[in-house]
């Protein structure tokens, strides 16, 4: 992906491109100084930085979005993760979230959700939602529910810890929605509307744990670039 006189960026800054011998490559930074750098790991990093750009701009045109549409609402997405080691539940991979009963009537495209998961009482993920319902077999997306066909809306995620351990645990945060959250009967699937200050909170929260989690893998990759020298 790399080509001389390319410009890309890593976690220290702009650089260009002077001479590529895989699989490594000299750079040259806005400062003057060069460096020899391990190809594959820079490219990972510079990925994981056009993603954040994009995930930043995406966020930027939903606030936008927000502001000349006042009936976006706020929910709690109640998920079951028996294996708490393991992110992995139906519509994950798909990214797609089940409605049931009365919520696909009131759910709309726009409207941002926090995922919980349920046995690890720990929220994990912020997401919006891209578009209307559509009806389809829950078998279609992993679903093991006793019905033939259930509505199903798509989602984009805003952030999301990619280990459960590192989300938000329900005993520390006070829900101005639910203040007694922690003791209420939840089930798999339910959507709970709550206070836009109450999903700022967590969604500002989960970003962050998000955020860390990246620039920790960037500082591995990074360690492994200097052993390797």
């Amino acid at each position: 992906m790399f080509e001389v006189n390319g410009v890309y960026t890593n976690r220290i800054g702009k650089y260009t491109v002077v001479a590529i011998n895989s699989p490594k490559m000299v750079v040259r930074y806005e400062d003057g100084t060069e460096a020899e750098l391990n190809m594959r790991v820079q490219s990972r990093i510079w990925e994981n930085i056009v993603a954040e750009q994009q995930e930043k701009d995406a966020k930027e045109a939903i606030r936008r979005a927000r502001l000349g549409t006042v009936h976006n609402k706020f929910y709690i997405k109640v998920i079951s993760i028996p294996d708490a080691d393991e992110l992995m539940f139906p519509g994950w991979h798909e990214r797609m979230v089940m409605a049931l009963g009365e919520d696909p009537q009131r759910i709309q495209s726009g409207d941002r959700i926090i995922y919980y998961a349920l046995e690890p009482q720990v929220f994990f993920a912020v997401a919006t939602i891209t578009g209307e319902a559509k009806e389809a077999n829950p078998k279609d997306y992993f679903y093991t529910i006793d019905q033939p066909m259930a509505f199903f809306f798509p989602v984009d995620m805003d952030a999301f810890a990619t280990l459960l351990e590192h989300g938000m645990r329900a005993d520390s945060v006070e829900l101005e929605s639910y203040p007694k959250f922690r003791n209420m009967r939840l089930s798999p699937e339910m959507f709970l509307e709550i206070s836009e200050d109450d999903f700022e909170l967590l969604a500002e929260t989960l970003t962050e744990v998000s955020e860390d989690e990246i620039d920790e893998e960037d500082e591995e990759e990074e360690f492994e670039e200097e052993e390797d020298e």
